[in-house]
């Protein structure tokens, strides 16, 4: 009898440790499909921001960034009415009901929620951010964060069935080729202020 209630008491003990090792699990894993949704939904916001403190003291580079992420998200916003390829969660009724009476965007919990995905505009705002932060620094360790980052993003936006793997790819392809433009065209303002020192007549 007593080794009969020895055995029980192990055995309760036993499941009571599984018991608690699987809620533990199941938080942390509930825990970090929350970070994983976080950093998809707003990753844009943080590279933005990290990228503002990098370039602080850079002022070419911090204003042709600035203004360079804001005509990004406008020219990502006129692609998706050009090309008016919904998101692959819309409902394709409802989808066409709201292209016919002409509304772009519709209201989801309060937030205003565009029906067109193509191209992306979190991959397109990520990977403007990554290209114009490894040209202005090239620093391998930066590249690597923003390239983490970035592909957090576009992991999120496709498991979360925001966008088509060929969206947030299209969209990463003209984030990068915008943010490389706009490089460009800052490193040609620095190089028109640089000018040749005027000669002094003095011994060469």
């Amino acid at each position: 009898m007593v080794t009969i209630g020895v055995a029980q008491l192990y055995a309760n003990v036993y499941i009571s440790i599984k018991s608690t090792q699987i809620i533990i699990s199941y938080y942390i894993m509930n825990m970090l499909v929350e970070l994983f949704n976080k950093f998809g939904a707003y990753g844009p916001v943080i590279l933005y921001f990290l990228s503002i403190y990098l370039l602080w003291n850079q002022h070419n580079l911090f204003f042709y960034y600035n203004v360079g992420i804001f005509v990004n998200a406008i020219l990502n916003l006129i692609l998706k009415g050009l090309i008016q390829e919904p998101r692959p969660s819309e409902d394709p009724k409802t989808f066409r009901l709201a292209l016919s009476h002409g509304k772009r965007f519709l209201f989801k919990d309060g937030i205003p929620h565009d029906i067109f995905g193509m191209p992306s505009g979190h991959a397109q705002s990520a990977f403007f951010s990554t290209l114009f932060i490894y040209l202005s620094f090239r620093k391998t360790n930066l590249i690597y964060i923003y390239l983490l980052i970035s592909m957090l993003i576009m992991a999120q936006r496709v498991i979360y069935n925001y966008h088509t793997i060929l969206q947030v790819m299209i969209g990463a392809f003209i984030g990068s080729g915008f943010g490389y433009f706009v490089y460009l065209l800052a490193r040609e303002k620095i190089k028109g202020h640089i000018t040749e020192k005027s000669d002094d007549y003095g011994p060469i």
